[in-house]
């Protein structure tokens, strides 16, 4: 089988324009027969309009469409393999950011032990392990003044102890750019893929150019490797098992992390990350507004230290007086 060097665009602009039943019918009968001198043929070609003349010539091309199809599949292949690829490596990255993050594990360790000491008052009892959704609800409960919110006083907590955990958004880049990857699209993705070189090894073993008689897998595999396409679905399995291994190995990572924060294993990679995001921007801001508020107290002390020593100077001069 060989293979037309076209973009995907062009290769299926072709495809369209193959004959359908009604039009082979109508230019096999306007054609001379196929035992006719190959110049009669030609001349009745030469007589037609360039788009039936692409039919014409056409007409005994066997599995034409699905020739085009594969070739389509080729031409598209780099870049679906490179989506898959570029989607695998940013939740992998994730995966890894959340797992291996200090600063994360530290915060979560903080809002444990903070949430222990509002719910049961500073005993030792309490729960030992927190959720993501628990985090969102930090910055709606209150805390012990009942009119901070919780998350407002365990940015506080950090800012004491750990200011390096309130970086956490630095270790968090690869989870802002997995929020976009959807685990569910890049296995359906992998699986067209898959199908895609399935039938592609159909067509190529279909039109191999002499018959494979013994039946020997060996000398089947040398006659696909003969043809241009063969050659490729060959590379192209290859590099889908490879695909289809890191992707395993990332979906393995995904739900290991929803079994340490005791989330549900159908949980989304968008939804998860998500939720953390969510969570990370919520703790930034609050740090934000901490260090808003502190800058204007400051200010007022300043201001009201000005006003003092004014004060004082106007008392001594009026008492020189």
């Amino acid at each position: 089988m060989e293979y037309v060097k076209a973009e995907a665009n062009e290769l299926r602009g072709m495809m369209q324009l193959l004959p359908t039943k009604d039009e082979s019918l109508a230019l096999r009968s306007y054609l001379p027969p196929m035992d006719a001198p190959r110049s009669e043929i030609d001349d009745s070609i030469n007589k037609l309009g360039e788009c039936e003349r692409y039919m014409a010539v056409m007409l005994d091309v066997p599995d034409a469409n699905s020739k085009f199809e594969c070739m389509v599949f080729r031409a598209e292949f780099e870049s679906h393999a490179e989506s898959i690829r570029d989607g695998t490596k940013m939740l992998a990255e994730a995966c890894n950011a959340v797992k291996n993050s200090e600063r994360f594990q530290k915060l979560l360790l903080y809002s444990l032990k903070l949430g222990n000491a509002l719910n049961t008052g500073g005993s030792n009892e309490g729960v030992s392990a927190i959720t993501l959704d628990s985090l969102l609800k930090l910055a709606e409960a209150k805390a012990f003044d009942r009119q901070t919110s919780v998350l407002h006083y365990l940015v506080s907590i950090v800012q004491k102890n750990d200011a390096d955990v309130l970086k956490l958004s630095d270790d968090f880049a690869p989870v802002k750019a997995a929020e976009r990857v959807a685990m569910d699209m890049l296995s359906l993705e992998l699986k067209k893929m898959d199908q895609g070189i399935e039938k592609l090894q159909a067509v190529v073993k279909k039109n191999l150019p002499e018959p494979c008689d013994s039946g020997s897998e060996r000398e089947e595999d040398e006659l696909i490797d003969s043809t241009p396409m063969g050659r490729f679905s060959i590379s192209a399995a290859s590099k889908i098992q490879s695909l289809s291994n890191e992707f395993e190995d990332v979906r393995s990572s995904f739900t290991d992390l929803l079994r340490f924060f005791g989330e549900d294993s159908s949980m989304s990679p968008e939804a998860f990350f998500g939720t953390i995001n969510t969570f990370v921007s919520m703790f930034d801001q609050t740090h934000k507004e901490l260090v808003r508020k502190e800058e204007a107290k400051a200010r007022r002390k300043r201001i009201e230290e000005k006003q003092r020593l004014r004060k004082e100077e106007m008392a001594a001069k009026k008492a020189k007086s």
